[in-house]
């Protein structure tokens, strides 16, 4: 890396004596800015604080009186300040133009050119006028394998005193290490800028797969007249105790979406078996449990957004005492989004009218998910989805589990009892006092 001082008077390049002593204190200054640039690059503040604070300790290695950090944007068309001291009419965030057979220059040469004297730097910087360009000094671009990254602008410094070999030598050591901080931090902001893309694009689509889930969810529950909406109202049920449980949105989209699709193996499974009220024969409640691993099939071929799908499709009738299917699987072994789902999808066909049954009411439902609990079912999934119950009463929540006809099967009174009978059978009905 090869450092180039400005002259105002001639293009010759002025390298003043130095003795020995006064080069190793020089480098000494630069090695200590040098071991300053990790910890202040890394620490935990705003990048324009870091350039800020990296801008002194370099201008106090060389005795600058001015200096600025300037950063390549986009297309390296413009340089943005970054960081900026002792230069009139220059401040962090100001953007200059480059000119373009310049830029050319400074972003495809393999070997770094820089201006070496004052109409150079009006020609980088085209009809740029700014007090700041005739006050440089000494310009250092600032380069990683790839290419130039940004510049080291320094002005004057003190006693007036020039760039000698001591500074150039110091320069060249430095400027590596400046390029990498830069670097790192266009990456960074790359990175940063291209997260918040695909957050904006996932939210958009999670609004769009929520529509095509639930369309197709309405598809797979049109097998039987007894399960229409079955698959909707599970995904509601899910997220809502999702929500609950302080899930974050993404998570619980994932499990409205394993809510919507739950269900989908049932598409293999002869219709006539649903509609059937009497007892099912062993093969046929057999052909009914292996939806569970055709749906999984289904939708392992399925790149989701959410990794939850494919497990709650195949694991959604697993109990936590090992008694469900087709894998019994215990409480341990099932992730929350299952036992979420599992939950849901009972009590949803517990409310539900079947061939075989009449529908229980919510209370009933509930109390029965709190007697099974916690050998069937989770128990802070159940306490989850009574928390939900109470607010839909309380109107608190910002969307409804349950239609108003449902909600007046049950009183917040309920609900407290419940909640305080799923307490007592976790603690053994013990009672702690101060």
């Amino acid at each position: 890396m090869r450092c180039y001082v400005v002259s105002a008077l001639s293009k010759s390049v002025t390298l003043p004596v130095m003795d020995q002593n006064s080069k190793l204190v020089r480098l000494f200054a630069v090695l200590r800015a040098i071991a300053d640039l990790g910890p202040v690059a890394t620490a935990d503040h705003e990048f324009s604080d870091a350039a800020r604070q990296i801008l002194e300790r370099t201008m106090r290695a060389f005795d600058a009186e001015q200096a600025a950090l300037l950063i390549f944007e986009g297309t390296g068309a413009k340089m943005a300040c970054i960081a900026a001291s002792g230069f009139p009419s220059l401040n962090a965030q100001m953007t200059l133009s480059i000119a373009a057979a310049q830029t050319q220059q400074w972003v495809q040469a393999r070997t770094s050119r820089v201006p070496v004297h004052p109409q150079d730097i009006q020609e980088l910087f085209g009809s740029a006028q700014s007090p700041f360009l005739s006050s440089i000094k000494c310009i250092t671009p600032l380069r990683v394998s790839t290419g130039p990254v940004g510049a080291l602008c320094l002005g004057s410094r003190k006693a007036q005193e020039p760039y000698g070999p001591a500074e150039i030598e110091g320069l060249e050591m430095l400027s590596p290490h400046l390029a990498l901080v830069l670097h790192n931090q266009a990456l960074a902001e790359s990175l940063r800028h291209q997260i918040a893309d695909n957050l904006r694009l996932l939210s958009s689509l999670h609004h769009s797969y929520d529509d095509a889930l639930e369309a197709f969810a309405t598809t797979i529950d049109s097998k039987d007249s007894h399960m229409r909406g079955h698959s909707v109202r599970v995904a509601r049920f899910s997220a809502g105790i999702a929500e609950t449980l302080g899930m974050n949105e993404n998570e619980i989209s994932g499990i409205r979406a394993a809510g919507h699709l739950h269900d989908i193996g049932k598409v293999t499974v002869d219709k006539s078996f649903f509609a059937k009220a009497s007892t099912l024969r062993p093969e046929e409640f057999r052909a009914i449990a292996d939806h569970t691993v055709m749906g999984h099939q289904i939708v392992s071929s399925v790149r989701f957004p959410w990794p939850q799908v494919p497990e709650v499709v195949r694991w959604h009738h697993e109990r936590s005492d090992g008694s469900g299917y087709p894998d019994r699987l215990r409480q341990d072994e099932l992730p929350l989004s299952v036992r979420i789902v599992a939950a849901a999808d009972t009590f949803d066909a517990m409310t539900s009218d079947r061939p075989y049954r009449q529908s229980n009411t919510v209370h009933i439902a509930c109390q029965e998910l709190v007697r099974l609990s916690p050998v069937k079912f989770d128990s802070s999934v159940v306490q989850a989805l009574l928390v939900h119950l109470r607010r839909d009463l309380e109107g608190k929540s910002a969307v409804r589990l349950l239609p108003q006809q449902k909600t007046a099967q049950i009183s917040t009174s309920d609900l407290d009892k419940l909640s305080f009978d799923l307490v007592g059978k976790l603690t053994g009905n013990r009672v702690y006092s101060a």
